[in-house]
């Protein structure tokens, strides 16, 4: 089940917040919650039935191993460790098998035969999740949850297959709160608000960057620097507005449970230089890494080398979080190198490059380093850059009939022009105008915090939300739903 589906839309979304709301209004708190962590597993089962018991196993030891750290005084560290081991021990073979098991094969001259494994659904993310609730245990920084608010924190619908990482101290607090047991007209508004543009930013933006991202880099050998270019930042903005959407969707639809997710994006292509993209990139996951393997590995506290060291370790496996590829571990090395290089940088001098410079910089390289992220391989990333060298000219008319989305067809019937040239006139301005919707405007979670509704703010809504749900004729999954 995906948020951009009818069926979510107008039946299992609001069939949740009616329901919730209903059983706390009979004064039935415990039966809200059984309901919502139902409802939670039924949409996670809807997208792939496999992957349930692997993730209702994983909450049910994970729970237990937590009951078991918060009740001895003795052996905290050990349960603790057993479970993290146990925890990436389980994401390890489900995820990483037989990346790991081709490589030793490689080296050592055999060959091998990939086993055939699911890989369910969002295990980086709930994996994540309870590893920090793991860790808080034997900090001594976790109450004593009951079955359901633990499983409902781990299984919760709106994050549970594509983030935000959420903190358990987060979530069960506020599933706790007797004040949120009311349905809240001002929420359900911000929510509402925050979905519909989330799911504009994917329908409309995100999957018509992905068609030409798709047609790119599966017609390498027949682009001209120009269609590089294309691809290129098409696929950068597709990346920020598909999970960007999703995660605005997901704020949305939790804050019309009253719950408050924390903020995963904060208008990250305008950062001025490295560190500055990854304090507003994916931010939960960066906090996570910070807290639980930056820290402990001793963080800045051990001098500019030992820093610079645990930097380079957190992208790497940053890179490897997001999948197991080569292409992916290079992608992170190239953002720990920046950040090293930032790091050294700042070691030397306050200063800073004028903002515009920075800017330029720090989203070239961050569209360099996409390139990899989304590459099959690294060879074929350096194939795609070498078609910059190509020679400029019009899009290729293939390319660009990917951005000739239903409205843009109607203008074309207006204006008699050659076809190839009014493809590369609307190819031209989609992008400027996605540009211009990733940099220029507050981030949708932040601007929700402020919200003030008024009437001409719920027409646009209205008129968003038609606009997207009419254009649902193909549903996609979110490209974070791999990771």
């Amino acid at each position: 089940m995906l948020f951009n589906s009818h069926f979510f839309i107008f039946l299992f979304f609001p069939l949740s917040v009616i329901a919730y709301f209903v059983l706390h209004r009979l004064k039935k708190p415990q039966f809200a919650k059984l309901f919502l962590l139902l409802m939670s597993l039924w949409f996670y089962a809807a997208n792939d039935i496999r992957s349930l018991p692997v993730l209702i196993i994983s909450i049910l030891v994970n729970f237990y191993l937590g009951k078991q750290i918060l009740k001895t005084e003795n052996h905290k560290r050990l349960l603790c460790t057993l479970g993290i081991l146990l925890n990436i021990g389980v994401l390890g073979v489900f995820k990483y098998l037989n990346f790991f098991m081709e490589n030793i094969s490689f080296i050592f001259g055999q060959s091998y035969t990939p086993i055939s494994l699911i890989l369910p659904l969002g295990i980086s993310f709930f994996t994540f999740q309870q590893i920090s609730y793991l860790i808080d245990c034997k900090n001594n920084a976790a109450d004593d949850y009951s079955i359901s608010e633990y499983a409902l924190f781990a299984s919760f619908f709106p994050y549970v297959t594509s983030g935000p990482i959420a903190f358990h101290s987060e979530i069960i607090t506020q599933l706790k709160k007797e004040n949120n047991f009311k349905p809240s007209a001002c929420n359900i508004a911000k929510g509402l608000t925050a979905f519909t543009f989330g799911l504009f930013k994917k329908v409309i933006v995100a999957d018509t960057l992905g068609a030409a991202v798709n047609y790119g880099w599966s017609n390498i050998g027949t682009l001209n620097a120009s269609s590089a270019l294309v691809v290129i930042l098409s696929y950068s903005l597709q990346l920020y507005f598909d999970f960007a959407g999703y995660s605005d969707m997901a704020s949305g639809i939790a804050l019309c449970f009253n719950i408050n997710l924390p903020i995963n994006f904060d208008s990250p292509y305008k950062a001025r230089n490295i560190s500055d993209f990854w304090k507003r990139w994916h931010m939960t996951m960066t906090r996570f890494f910070t807290r639980y393997l930056y820290i402990p590995l001793g963080g800045s506290r051990k001098g500019l080398a030992k820093t610079c060291l645990n930097t380079l370790i957190i992208f790497l496996v940053s890179g490897l979080w997001h999948g197991a590829a080569w292409t992916f571990i290079f992608w992170g090395f190239l953002h720990g190198i920046a950040m090293v290089v930032s790091r050294l940088i700042s070691a030397k001098t306050d200063k800073h490059l004028p903002y515009p410079i920075g800017w330029l910089l720090t989203f070239i390289y961050v569209n360099i380093c996409w390139v990899f992220f989304r590459a099959p391989d690294i060879k074929s990333a350096f194939s795609l850059f070498s078609r910059l060298t190509s020679g400029f000219g019009l899009v290729a008319s293939e390319l660009s009939q990917n951005f000739l989305i239903t409205e843009i067809k109607l203008i074309k019937l207006f204006i008699h022009t050659n076809d190839k040239l009014f493809g590369t006139v609307a190819c031209v301005i989609f992008l400027i105008l996605a540009c211009c919707g990733a940099i220029f405007p507050q981030n949708m979670q932040r601007k929700i915090q402020n919200f003030k509704p008024t009437r001409k703010l719920c027409y646009l809504t209205v008129f968003v939300l038609f606009w997207s749900i009419i254009s649902l004729s193909g549903i996609s999954t979110f490209l974070y739903f791999n990771f």
